[in-house]
């Protein structure tokens, strides 16, 4: 466990707020910052609560239900190797038959294991376009479960309203964290290794076949879904990331951290699923195909 408030080796908040600040300035994301100063990404968001984030009551279950109030939002579930942001509305949030927390917007599907999302915080970001808005989750390790972002058709209000009427009494600038219990593996049955450049060149494939695909991403708190056709494929400049970015969408997938393959045909017609998992041996991503699966799978490096 990390130190806590009381204990003196716990860094101090001001000081974190500062690094994280400079950071921002040079570009790195929250995560990405948390990284380089050796936290989880929640130590380091709780080192600006009274500033521009307010610590918020632990019952996420009860404010996903106040989601749809928000109009349109960016969910937002990475892991480390893949992350999926996609706009949408939300229509309901009710429990399913496991338990978890089904979100269906117009755009995308969640289950959420709320019995995970430990911590909540509400941010009030101001960046060069102006301020960005949103509700993050994160586990008892600190690690991102979802976000929730404001775009600009929301309903600012609304969040305004939700945010004090979830504020904690409690908001401490410091955090606590517990080890990472781990992710849930399947045997890498079937598996092959990911040649390089597999990656994009499915990405390619799937934007020149035009098809709508579902993609997949998971953590071990939640798991999003959604389906589209994709149309921008970009290498990024900054560690090995390939990027779709389109309209709505942007998937955001790291190359050097995807290792293994894992083909899975439908049995009849030219469908089926592509997942791809992660050097830790998780599913980082998972499409599926309706039409054009062969091919795709030929493009990764799998079907000859």
């Amino acid at each position: 466990m990390t130190p806590t408030a009381t204990d003196p080796r716990a860094p101090d908040a001001s000081r974190l707020l500062a690094a994280w600040k400079h950071a921002r300035s040079k570009g790195l994301n929250n995560r990405a910052a948390a990284a380089t100063l050796k936290l989880s990404e929640a130590e380091l968001i709780a080192s600006a609560c009274g500033h521009f984030v307010t610590r918020l009551l632990p019952d996420a279950q009860a404010l996903l239900r106040e989601l749809p109030l928000l109009g349109e939002i960016k969910a937002v579930v990475r892991n480390p190797a893949a992350v999926i942001e996609r706009d949408g509305t939300v229509r309901s949030v009710e429990a399913n038959a496991a338990g978890a927390d089904l979100v269906q917007a117009d755009h995308f599907e969640m289950i959420c294991e709320v019995s995970r999302w430990r911590k909540g915080f509400a941010l009030r970001e101001e960046t060069a376009g102006g301020f960005k808005l949103s509700m993050q989750f994160f586990t008892a390790a600190g690690t991102s479960a979802a976000k929730f972002f404001l775009r600009p058709g929301s309903d600012v209000d609304a969040f305004a309203q939700l945010v004090a009427a979830f504020a904690s009494s409690d908001q401490s600038r410091q955090e606590s964290t517990e080890p990472n219990v781990g992710e849930f593996r399947l045997p890498l049955q079937c598996t092959a290794a990911v040649a390089p450049g597999a990656l994009q060149a499915f990405l390619q494939t799937a934007v020149q076949l035009q098809g709508a695909l579902t993609f997949v991403t998971r953590n071990d708190a939640a798991c999003l879904s959604t389906s589209k056709s994709i149309e921008r494929v970009k290498r990024s400049e900054r560690g090995g990331w390939v990027n779709v970015l389109d309209d709505g969408m942007d998937i955001h997938l790291h190359e050097d951290g995807i290792r293994y393959l894992r083909p899975v045909a439908d049995a009849d017609g030219d469908a089926g699923w592509l997942h791809w998992f992660s050097e830790d041996e998780v599913i980082a991503l998972s499409v599926r195909c309706k039409q054009g699966w062969h091919a795709l799978a030929r493009s990764a490096g799998v079907e000859r």
